[in-house]
């Protein structure tokens, strides 16, 4: 019963880290694009900064939630796995 509340809670918990993380993202975002865009010295333009940066941010979200799946699915292999177990010391 224990892990059936801990799943029932989860959707809520990574709602809020979800809409945080998109609001440090934007922070980050326009931080390095200013970053890069002064020490580049106007010899790039600067939307074209901006554009790879968030190229740059959007690949990384992307490699961090297939790894994010990837131990997901893991967690749920060995849970399936103990269950089986368990079930057939029965």
């Amino acid at each position: 019963m224990v892990e059936d509340t801990r799943l029932c809670d989860a959707p809520r918990t990574s709602t809020l880290r979800a809409s945080h993380v998109t609001s440090d993202s934007k922070q980050l975002s326009a931080e390095m694009t200013a970053n890069l865009s002064a020490e580049l010295e106007g010899s790039v333009p600067p939307g074209l900064v901006a554009e790879i940066v968030r190229a740059v941010m959007d690949e990384s979200r992307q490699a961090v939630q297939d790894r994010a799946v990837e131990l997901t699915m893991l967690e749920a292999r060995l849970r399936l796995e103990r269950f089986i177990r368990a079930r057939s010391s029965r």
